[in-house]
């Protein structure tokens, strides 16, 4: 086997092993256990989704290190702009179809996880927002995108990279909401990592698409608080 086709072996094994990483640990933090076995599965997968990227592009492909920068300041508005566009999409979407959530089980799903505590809650929805969704930005776009874009091409790697920020999204919804609500937002999620992988490929910064992410974050878990803590917002 050439040094060529041993490398793109070694791609596919990178993508078929991180991929599912997020789903594996949705599956048994809702199916096996809550409480500290789920945190502590959930946490050693975020370890898995920074270190095997770091260890493929520093210690394989031997790349020197890059902060992904910025190159122009109207790249930030780019990814503002998206961000402010995506969250009024996600709530106008909320305000159409959120009566279809069963609010109650919900709830009593996500209490084992501690999330109906006031405190806790804040504390995820701060690392969601601030850590969380740059995370993501560094697997899905900067190593998921970037590999398939290696194997397929940029077109190519807009679907698929978007296909695999959906999936475990999806595993997750399918605890949450009704089928007919998870296939429209699961529509919705990978209309939103094509956008995403999108806004990476054209400005080719993390912190651009990270900065829409957090927008919409903020957006999201301002409806999850609204429906954990039974707040009344329409009357």
């Amino acid at each position: 086997m050439s040094n060529l086709e041993e490398t793109h072996k070694k791609v596919w094994l990178a993508l078929l092993f991180i991929i599912p990483l997020p789903t594996l640990s949705i599956l048994f933090s809702l199916e096996i256990s809550q409480g500290l076995p789920g945190n502590l599965v959930f946490i050693l997968t975020k370890i898995l989704m920074i270190t095997i990227p770091i260890y493929w592009y520093f210690k394989l492909e031997e790349r020197s290190i890059s902060w992904s920068p910025v190159k122009q300041k109207n790249d930030l508005y780019v990814g503002f702009g998206f961000g402010i566009a995506m969250s009024l999409a996600i709530g106008i979407a909320w305000l159409i179809f959120g009566s279809q959530i069963d609010q109650v089980a919900l709830r009593e799903l996500l209490k084992g996880n501690g999330l109906t505590n006031p405190i806790i809650f804040l504390g995820v929805t701060t690392y969601w927002i601030c850590v969380n969704s740059l995370l993501e930005e560094f697997v899905f776009r900067w190593f998921i995108f970037e590999k398939f874009e290696v194997k397929v091409g940029s077109n190519y790697a807009l679907y698929l990279s978007a296909s695999a920020f959906t999936l475990h999204h999806t595993i997750a919804m399918l605890y949450m909401f009704p089928i007919s609500l998870t296939i429209l937002a699961s529509i919705g999620v990978f209309i939103g990592g094509l956008l995403w992988s999108w806004l990476y490929l054209r400005y080719r910064s993390i912190w651009v698409v990270f900065l829409s992410h957090a927008i919409v974050d903020v957006m999201m878990f301002g409806i999850a608080g609204i429906i954990l803590f039974d707040i009344d917002v329409l009357h």
